[in-house]
C-alpha cells in the first residue's frame, strides 16, 4: 500500500448531494428569518391627503394584526410595531368594521400608512417614511490636492521672544 486511497464514485456523489442539500436548507432558513423576523414601525395616519381628494375620518378605532385597539380622531397619528411583511388592519368606524390587508415594502424599516387612503382604495396608501431629523449618509471627504500642505515644505514657526 502506497498510502493513497481511492473513494468510491457513488460515495463522492452522495456526499456532494448532501452538501448541496444542506446549502439549500441554510439559504431557505435565512430567507424565512429575514422575511418573518424583521421588525417594522408602521405610522398610522388619519389626516387629509395632501391633494385634498381623501378626507380624514372623524372618529375610529384601529387594530393592527389583532393587537390592542387604538382610538383616532381626525388629524391623529400613532404608531404600531409589527413583524413580517404582511399585515391586517381592522378599522371600526361607528360600529361598522372594515378589515384590510397591507404589505410593508422589503427593506423599509418605517412606513406611513394612510388609513383614509387605504379605506378609499387610493394608492399609494403605504409609503416609506424617512424622519426629517435623520442625518444623511456620511460621505467621503473630498480633498483638493492643490490645497494640501506638505509638512516638510511648510515654513518654520517663528521663535518665541
Amino acid at each position: 500500500m502506497n498510502g493513497t486511497q481511492t473513494i468510491d464514485p457513488k460515495l463522492k456523489t452522495r456526499r456532494l448531494a448532501v452538501r448541496a442539500g444542506l446549502l439549500v436548507v441554510y439559504v431557505a432558513l435565512m430567507c424565512v428569518a429575514f422575511i418573518f423576523g424583521k421588525g417594522h414601525t408602521v405610522l398610522l395616519d388619519n389626516k387629509d391627503s395632501q391633494d385634498g381628494t381623501v378626507k380624514a375620518i372623524e372618529s375610529m378605532t384601529v387594530s393592527v394584526n389583532g393587537g390592542e385597539p387604538i382610538e383616532f380622531m381626525g388629524g391623529d397619528r400613532d404608531m404600531a410595531k409589527v413583524r413580517a411583511q404582511w399585515h391586517t388592519i381592522k378599522v371600526d368606524i361607528n360600529g361598522q368594521v372594515v378589515e384590510k390587508k397591507f404589505t410593508v415594502p422589503l427593506g423599509a424599516d418605517m412606513v406611513l400608512l394612510s388609513i383614509p387612503k387605504l379605506l378609499a382604495g387610493v394608492e399609494p396608501a403605504v409609503v416609506p417614511f424617512i424622519p426629517a431629523d435623520e442625518p444623511p449618509a456620511p460621505e467621503e471627504p473630498v480633498v483638493d490636492p492643490s490645497t494640501t500642505v506638505d509638512p516638510a515644505a511648510a515654513p518654520a514657526a517663528p521663535a518665541a521672544p
